[in-house]
């Protein structure tokens, strides 16, 4: 990868970097570290990419394994997928380039790597060595993608152009091989494939196929479903165009090594004008017992099976008929569900797939018509298949399957389920078994309940109850009843059950279940919500998770980062969501007073994370009881001192602006912390957000401020960058939406906002930068109709940045079509002064994008200006 050009400042960040990090390459703390650094920290990616080549004889695995997994993951895409979408369908409609076009359609459903800390593994009940062996005891890493996007989101069914679609067939094909690839590496493909449920269909599923309450089957998977399905259609169109260059895009696919492209070739060979009957009698005749039996995980392979048969050699249906016939091998079934439980369900395997033929108009041999008919009178139970497809699988659903709708465990007698299903749950991993299970405890929570309630504990009730935490789950976990579907509503009732099961078991079942229970409970408190049971439940394991979380090795990530994926940290979470609607006095009462009081009484590790979590709430337990904040949530946040110290943190993210009596005790130390250099750039200025609007209120309600002017001035003069750009992001907020009925007009609001800016801003002009400068652009837009005199307010402190765009001015209307707030001449001599100010000089200073229509404009309201020496020199530039 071609290293990145870099900038004096960026080389010196680099420069520190590197030595910072040469001696400990092998260190999972600093592979940790790298993982956190953002898409804009181009230095610091830069050194250690440069760092690790350099160093790469060196490295011991897994380290230099983790670091090339990660730089894989920093090259994947880094913006936001609904921009990618807009941005396409703003190319399609104005004609852009089609090179780009394709470009962004790639870039938008294409998987790619991802890689997160592997301390998620301890969510799942996975404890990380100290000394590193494989790369997961550093990363957790899998693969996500880009979410789909329609055919009709791009025209796909009105393009006639040829040469689009085939580059566009080739650039999927490549993004899909290079995704399957990466994923082969990382071994999330190995013995057994993911794609069968990460790909339900490889085309598009036509509405009518769509099984009862459920839609497009893979509607709400990212990456490999919505690429596979978009190179099918585009290759499907193409083949109406031109045949020889789709067959030439279909002849690349890898189906020898894939599942997959197995799958997209039985997809397209169920047209015979793309693929001949020889082919598709040597593919048929050479599949593996999983290919050819198992239509759930490869349904395009039986729906070839059946729309081609009459166009097979008879030589091939009668060894096609033969194997149909004869079943698959009894071994994946004998074991767990007897020999002759195992039979019957193969039989009627062989009486789907025969069916399917028949539905698609295949003939059969009077041997397998009178087999059919004999096993159809001994299997009265067997429900006849209605069309070719029926029994595909249909993605989320929003009902319940009975349990005699599950293929995978219909034959299992309920005194054997639960230890079947255990069977199933793998310990380690996550392959085609324990999904199949998972999904069938999640589809049927009633009767998993019927089999768990009131057992004493055994090993594979507590995995069935741990699966049934992970499983059992509604569509959305964010809906509350009044916003959740009719499908989720209607889970109401066996999710409180639920709940007083988990009440009701003994403790040792709890601390084996108990990472897929809490999750559950952090799952279910919306729907919960202010319901005695889920509570009942919560206090049930809160005891159990305390333990659990205080036993758990010590931890070098944030407080912030570990206090979510913990049980306490679940169950905490789950509590707050839970809570009615956030009434005061609502704690007061049990069982919430009792939640309240098993807060209070944690200790050590469990009792830190409580109260980071419920600090970000800092406002609402303040109004429901100011005893119980002062002494579990103020008094801590005052003392915060080292590992303490991220309470700030959860204090900064707080919603709501605290009462004034909490920051007039709390402004001192708030001023120390964010003038200070302990904690991190963005909590510093979140804090300095929270001072400047507190004084702007108490200017507003013309009171003494609760932080003295003195000390809110110092934390802007020694905070740094961060702090004084949040400082005028809360200014420019207030200027844009004072938060208060009736709204002050905008005279109001700027003469409030350049006295606070005049009593609190340090006069040095040596703290202007390019960052502070950047932060100020926008000010005299955000005050309009105030503009010149907002920027006398800012002119000293622009300097030079790089500016784009005049975006970063605030001035450009939604339609980015005119320029607005500019208004008078005197408005346009100040944009002329700002613009003046801020786009350099030197060789190589960045001109923004529309700098020419600005100055049309400013020639407009005050045509003098033109002969100004400032507006010839951005005119010069602006020609460049």
């Amino acid at each position: 990868m071609r290293t990145a050009r870099l900038n004096d400042v960026d080389a010196k960040i680099a420069q520190n970097t590197r030595a910072f990090a040469i001696e400990r390459l092998s260190d999972r703390s600093i592979l940790e570290w790298a993982l956190t650094l953002r898409p804009d920290q181009i230095a610091e990616r830069t050194a250690l990419r440069d760092l690790v080549e350099y160093r790469v004889k060196e490295i011991a695995e897994p380290y230099l394994q983790a670091w090339q997994y990660l730089f894989e993951f920093w090259d994947g895409p880094s913006g936001d997928a609904s921009q990618d979408r807009l941005l396409i369908k703003h190319e399609l409609r104005t004609g852009g380039s089609p090179t780009e076009i394709i470009s962004l359609i790639v870039a938008a459903v294409r998987p790619w790597i991802r890689v997160e800390n592997g301390k998620k593994y301890e969510a799942f009940g996975h404890k990380l060595p100290k000394k590193p062996k494989r790369v997961r005891d550093i990363f957790w890493v899998s693969m996500e993608g880009g979410r789909g996007i329609a055919p009709e989101e791009i025209g796909l069914g009105e393009s006639e152009d040829r040469d689009f679609l085939f580059e566009l067939a080739v650039a999927l094909n490549a993004a899909l091989l290079s995704g399957l690839n990466q994923a082969r590496r990382i071994g999330y493909i190995g013995d057994a494939d993911p794609m069968s449920w990460l790909v339900q269909r490889v085309y598009y599923v036509p509405p009518e196929q769509f099984a009862d309450g459920g839609g497009e089957p893979d509607r709400h998977k990212q990456g490999f479903a919505p690429t596979t399905k978009l190179l099918f259609a585009v290759v499907k169109r193409l083949a109406l165009l031109d045949k020889k260059a789709a067959s030439r895009v279909v002849s690349s696919w890898d189906t020898d090594r894939s599942k997959l492209y197995k799958r997209l070739w039985a997809a397209v060979a169920r047209d015979e004008s793309m693929i001949g009957a020889t082919d598709v009698a040597e593919f048929l005749t050479k599949l593996d017992d999983q290919e050819f039996w198992w239509p759930h995980a490869f349904p395009e392979i039986a729906e070839l099976r059946a729309v081609r048969w009459n166009s097979l050699p008879e030589e091939v249906t009668q060894q096609l008929e033969r194997r149909i016939l004869k079943g698959e091998p009894a071994g994946r079934l004998r074991k767990r569900l007897g020999k002759d439980e195992a039979k019957n369900a193969l039989v009627r395997l062989s009486m789907t797939e025969l069916q399917r033929i028949k539905l698609a108009g295949g003939h059969l041999s009077a041997k397998a018509e009178d087999w059919l008919q004999k096993a159809a009178s001994e299997q009265p139970q067997q429900i006849a298949l209605a069309s070719v497809t029926q029994d595909f699988a249909a993605g989320v659903r929003s009902f319940k399957d009975d349990r005699g709708g599950d293929p995978a465990f219909a034959d299992v007698p309920p005194s054997r389920l639960i230890e079947e299903l255990a069977r199933q749950l793998g310990d380690d991993g996550w392959d085609n078994n324990s999904r199949a299970a998972s999904d069938y405890i999640g589809r049927n929570p009633d009767l998993i309940l019927d089999l768990l309630a009131g057992k004493p504990y055994s090993p594979a009730r507590a995995k069935v109850w741990q699966a049934f935490g992970y499983s059992f789950r509604p569509q959305d976990i964010n809906a509350g009843r009044d916003t959740a579907t009719a499908e989720d509503q209607a889970l109401v009732p066996t999710a409180l059950r639920a709940c007083g099961e988990i009440a009701g078991t003994d403790v040792k079942t709890l601390q084996e279940a108990l990472s897929g229970l809490t999750t559950w409970i952090s799952t279910w408190d919306r729907l919960l919500n202010g319901e005695g049971d889920y509570i009942r439940a919560w206090l049930a394991l809160w005891p159990v998770a305390v333990i659990e979380t205080n036993r758990a090795p010590g931890s070098d990530s944030r407080l912030g980062d570990r206090s979510y994926s913990t049980p306490v940290g679940q169950l905490v979470h789950g509590l707050i969501r839970a809570i009615p609607a956030f009434k005061p006095g609502t704690l007061a009462q049990p069982p919430w007073s009792e939640a309240l009081l098993s807060l209070e009484q944690a200790t050590g590790e469990a009792k830190l994370q409580a109260q980071y979590q419920t600090m970000m709430f800092f406002e609402y337990f303040w109004s429901a009881d100011q005893a119980w904040t002062r002494k579990n949530l103020l008094a801590p946040l005052l003392e915060a001192r080292g590992e303490n110290g991220d309470l700030w943190r959860a204090f900064a993210d707080t919603r709501y602006m605290p009462a004034r009596d909490v920051l007039v005790q709390v402004g001192p130390m708030l001023v120390e912390v964010a003038a200070g250099n302990e904690m991190a750039a963005e909590v510093r200025g979140a804090l300095a957000r929270r001072a400047i609007y507190a004084t702007i209120l108490d200017k507003r309600e013309s009171r003494d401020p609760a932080i003295p002017i003195r000390l809110t001035q110092q934390l802007l003069r020694i905070g740094g960058d961060e702090v004084r750009t949040n400082a005028l992001r809360a200014m420019k907020n207030y200027l844009e939406n004072p938060g208060v009925e009736p709204p002050p007009t905008p005279s109001q609001r700027f003469a409030l906002i350049k006295e606070v800016f005049e009593d609190v801003w340090p006069k040095e002009l040596t703290l202007s930068s390019p960052a502070l400068s950047d932060a100020l652009a926008d000010f005299p837009a955000k005050a309009r109709p105030h503009f010149a005199e907002a920027t006398n307010l800012i002119l000293p402190y622009l300097t030079p940045f790089d500016t784009w765009s005049l975006y970063e001015y605030g001035v450009l209307d939604r339609s980015d079509k005119t320029i607005s707030g500019v208004d008078s001449a005197e408005d346009a001599a100040a944009f002329l002064s700002i613009l003046d100010k801020t786009v350099g000089t030197e060789e190589g200073a960045i001109v923004p994008n529309g700098l020419d229509r600005a100055l049309m404009h400013i020639a407009e309201k005050s045509p003098r200006l033109e002969k100004d020496t400032r507006y010839q020199r951005l005119l010069t530039l602006s020609r460049r």
